[in-house]
């Protein structure tokens, strides 16, 4: 960032800046904190949070933590800098209510009768690559396809609310609030 702040970008808009080096640095160091919620006063306990994320909530199946876990749902590594408490226990309460604008689940319909439900990584006039709901990658050509139904606003991830108690709702929430992405 710091490169592109001092040289711009060649052939745009955005030029050079006269910026001394500790300037620019200031400014990069600014610039990563926007958009970082701060931590918020929590009544669980992360470690329980991270115990249930892995083993009773199945979260690890879809969602990356540090490099580790599946890659159907978002990364969540820095998801605490990012997300308020509020809006965590709304994600996993009703999860079609915090659907990132990057995701789209996918119905497909394949021409030898499969069915699919899987989250659309790339898409373009002639194939659509997807990963299913157990983590595998696929890519089709469109017309291998009899049907393919595009789905926002929905998510595969289950509402957590009938699947945690409260106390351990709270926990979870802890959990993911804790993770700030190494910082």
């Amino acid at each position: 960032m710091s490169k592109v702040i001092a040289d711009g970008i060649p052939d745009s808009e955005m030029p050079g800046h006269w910026l001394t080096p500790q300037e620019i640095s200031q400014l990069v160091a600014f610039v990563r904190t926007l958009g970082r919620a701060a931590p918020d006063k929590m009544n669980g306990d992360p470690v329980r949070g991270a115990q249930l994320y892995a083993d009773k909530g199945g979260c690890a199946r879809c969602h990356t933590v540090a490099g580790r876990g599946g890659a159907i749902g978002p990364d969540l590594s820095d998801i605490g800098a990012r997300r308020s408490a509020a809006y965590l226990r709304e994600a996993l309460v009703t999860p079609e209510a915090a659907i990132p604008d990057e995701f789209l689940q996918v119905q497909i319909v394949t021409r030898d009768g499969r069915r699919i439900t899987a989250a659309r990584l790339n898409e373009d006039a002639f194939s659509i690559q997807i990963r299913d709901l157990s983590n595998e990658f696929r890519s089709f050509w469109k017309q291998e396809l009899v049907e393919l139904k595009k789905e926002p606003g929905k998510s595969p991830m289950p509402g957590y609310g009938k699947v945690f108690t409260a106390e351990e709702l709270d926990h979870v929430i802890a959990y993911l609030d804790s993770l700030r992405g190494g910082q």
